[in-house]
């Protein structure tokens, strides 16, 4: 006698809590919030940082423009220095070169106002030449000793004679001017030649 064929076995269902058994709840994680309803940001917070990167953009600047300063100052000592050196090659040149040539035109005004100051004539040309020539020197800076009666002032006059006093108190002052002095801004080039009051 042959055995009927084995039948399929169900799977087993699934199994349902029982009465006794609570079921299993699932914990809720936190909720996401749309970004429409986020939080608003601090605008205290967003002052202050734009204050803060301010001041700091500030503070850069004020070192960059201290430090520019100082360069600046360096650089205007050096030029300082250069327009002195300057100077100082132009005068010494000056020396060299115009003054022989101004000293030159000096003993030629003074010949030119022997001639016009001769007695007993009247040359208003070598007048008007000698007024140009001591215009010329006065433009390229030698001017003249001014003639001042006085005591004798060795600094700016050589006494080249000597003239009797009339009286106790003209003795050591300026009897005449003989030859006119000339000076370069506070140098006495050529001084005054003058004759000298004496009590002997």
């Amino acid at each position: 006698m042959t055995n009927p064929p084995p039948m399929p076995q169900e799977p087993p269902a699934p199994r349902l809590p029982g009465p006794t058994e609570p079921p299993r709840e699932q914990k809720p994680g936190p909720a996401r919030q749309p970004d429409a309803f986020a939080a608003p940001a601090d605008p205290f917070a967003v002052v202050a940082d734009a204050v803060d990167g301010m001041r700091d953009e500030l503070a850069g600047l004020a070192d960059q423009f201290r430090r520019r300063l100082l360069n600046d100052r360096e650089t205007r000592r050096g030029l300082d220095g250069l327009l002195a050196e300057l100077d100082h090659a132009h005068r010494a040149a000056e020396g060299r070169i115009v003054q022989p040539l101004l000293y030159d035109l000096v003993l030629v005004l003074d010949r030119v106002e022997r001639v016009a100051g001769e007695a007993g004539r009247d040359d208003t040309f070598a007048g008007s030449v000698a007024g140009e020539l001591l215009a010329l020197l006065e433009k390229y800076g030698m001017t003249r000793v001014p003639v001042v009666r006085g005591p004798f002032d060795p600094a700016t006059q050589e006494a080249v004679s000597a003239v009797a006093a009339l009286s106790p108190e003209q003795s050591g002052d300026v009897a005449e001017v003989v030859r006119h002095g000339y000076r370069m801004d506070e140098r006495v080039v050529r001084p005054q030649q003058v004759r000298v009051y004496t009590d002997r």
